[in-house]
């Protein structure tokens, strides 16, 4: 078990509640004339995926690049900066974004890079993953059912849903804090190990499952794994019943981020104040997946792409 986080953490950029949702300027990117102008001039480019070829743009992108380590964990580039380009573009300004910020990393068995979020028929209960679904679902950790997970996940919105489609963020220093005060004991038990389901993305004679906490603590850094189905669905493939203890902890750990909610919580949705005159009503997130740790619910975009880097 590693070292446990036993001190409340006061840092705002770490431990932020709802109070942020309305301090767009700290995380809502609206890309500059300079930018703009260089990819339409460059459009023909685009397609070629070349940051190198757009040293403006990646120079802006590099400097909000400091808001995923050193600010709020996240930032939002507003689909008003796309109003001249097309959704293919907008797609490859999306994958030049991400490229500029680290490597494409597989996300699959199939070793896409590049993954459609879109409803494929499959539930969560019948072993999708959410991408694959129009499920929404509780507050989670991107793949959290691989031994190395990826610093950082991009979401490009193309079409947000006609209902529901908000993507929901709580800062996991928030839920680690008020579990701290509440219960140190409980706290103990989410640096065990739990199994995860692999979702059927493993290979022959590779285990269906890993064995993983869910807080961490190294260097100084707090960094959580969570998506409660998987956790369920990881004791039913090795034919364990999960302790009662830990069936506890993970009521706890989702009653608790529930509660904390309403009062932590930021939510994005493509339609909002910001997006209205937008003509394709999109927009890019990009996020730390878990280095500073947040834990987020995004739910049911009707069309979308999603990077891991």
């Amino acid at each position: 078990m590693s070292k446990i986080l036993d001190d409340l953490i006061t840092d705002d950029y770490l431990a932020w509640d709802q109070s942020l949702e309305k301090q767009t300027m700290k995380y809502l990117i609206q890309l500059s004339t300079e930018s703009i102008d260089e990819l339409v001039k460059n459009r023909t480019s685009l397609s070629k995926h070349d940051p190198n070829a757009f040293p403006c743009f990646k120079n802006e992108i590099l400097n909000w690049k400091n808001i995923l380590h050193h600010g709020y964990g996240f930032f939002i580039i507003s689909g008003t900066s796309f109003d001249y380009f097309t959704k293919d573009e907008i797609k490859s300004i999306f994958i030049i974004s991400s490229k500029i910020l680290g490597d494409l990393l597989i996300q699959n068995i199939k070793n896409e890079k590049i993954v459609k979020i879109e409803d494929e028929g499959q539930s969560l209960k019948k072993g999708g993953r959410y991408h694959q679904t129009r499920d929404g679902g509780s507050y989670h950790t991107d793949s959290p059912h691989w031994k190395m997970v990826p610093d950082y996940v991009g979401l490009y919105c193309i079409n947000p849903a006609i209902e529901g489609g908000t993507s929901k963020f709580v800062s996991a220093y928030t839920i680690h804090n008020t579990i701290l005060k509440e219960d140190k004991d409980m706290l103990k038990l989410f640096y065990n190990k739990f199994y995860f389901d692999k979702r059927n993305e493993y290979s022959e004679n590779e285990s269906p499952t890993i064995l993983e906490p869910i807080f961490e603590y190294n260097n100084g850094k707090l960094s959580i794994r969570y998506l409660r189905n998987y956790i369920d669905d990881g004791y039913k493939l090795q034919k364990l019943s999960l302790p009662e203890s830990k069936i506890k902890a993970l009521d706890y750990l989702e009653k608790t981020a529930n509660k904390n909610a309403p009062d932590a919580r930021i939510e994005w949705k493509g339609k909002s104040e910001e997006l209205k005159e937008t003509t394709n009503e999109l927009f890019i997130i990009f996020a730390l997946a878990l280095v500073t740790a947040f834990l987020v619910l995004f739910v049911a975009f009707r069309m979308g792409f999603r990077i891991f880097f």
